[in-house]
């Protein structure tokens, strides 16, 4: 319990920093900036379409290997600085201990994932309600249109992709969660990977080098180049397209 106790003070103690952190604030205002788009793109799509603006677009925001990338490597920004040698930090670690102190990390990039996705599905349930969303509890016209046929592509909405087996094997609300949970633990390997090897090797450029590379991979799996490679590839399996249904 007292470890526990400990190590959530840690986690808190790094969680508190965000708010001098400019890198954070940094990333914040480019994911609002990229959700946002999106969102325009598919209220347009929408009008274009004749169809109803959708509220779930959660599951379909990381649907291409290009816009993955996009919301993916911010993680490795915010990451970057692990294992947070400062000067504060290592009072804590002579105060608390190795075992600790490293619990109190695992536990910060547990927390910190969840806030980084949690704050994109915040941010694109509030700009499709803001936009005229309407569709809570099912997929609506707009999404099922463009799960079964071309039009995003035909209309020329080359970043909007909408997968017909997330529509058809999925309930919004399922397809909303099973997505935030495999991003939230893609999210905390991302982490760990560069905590892990920053500490080893006493630097921070090769936890993000590793970090980077597990991510750009995911741009060769997703986009057909090395399709036996996929389950090698953590960073695809966010999407629920990738995902083996059966």
């Amino acid at each position: 319990m007292k470890l526990l106790k400990t190590a959530a003070s840690v986690c808190a103690q790094n969680l508190r920093k965000w708010q001098t952190d400019q890198r954070v604030w940094v990333i914040g205002v480019l994911l609002a900036i990229m959700v946002w788009i999106y969102v325009d793109d598919m209220r347009t799509l929408s009008m274009e379409l004749g169809g109803d603006m959708p509220i779930r677009i959660f599951p379909f925001i990381f649907q291409q290997f290009h816009t993955k990338l996009i919301y993916t490597l911010p993680l490795v920004l915010l990451f970057c600085n692990a294992p947070f040698t400062d000067q504060n930090q290592i009072f804590v670690y002579m105060r608390t201990g190795r075992a600790k102190w490293l619990c109190g990390q695992v536990l910060y990039f547990i927390t910190a994932s969840a806030f980084y996705y949690l704050f994109i599905l915040g941010i694109s349930l509030l700009s499709t309600i803001i936009s005229g969303g309407s569709s809570i509890s099912e997929w609506g016209s707009t999404l099922k249109t463009l799960a079964n046929s071309n039009a995003a592509q035909f209309l020329q909405h080359p970043f909007i992709e909408v997968s017909n087996t997330v529509v058809k094997f999925f309930t919004p609300l399922q397809a909303v969660w099973f997505t935030f949970l495999l991003s939230w633990i893609n999210a905390v390997n991302i982490g760990l990977i560069i905590f892990l090897f920053n500490l080893v090797s006493g630097s921070r450029f090769l936890g993000i080098l590793l970090s980077s590379a597990v991510i750009v991979f995911s741009a060769v799996t997703d986009d057909y180049v090395l399709p036996k490679a996929l389950p090698y590839s953590p960073v695809s399996w966010i999407t629920l397209n990738n995902i083996d249904v059966g």
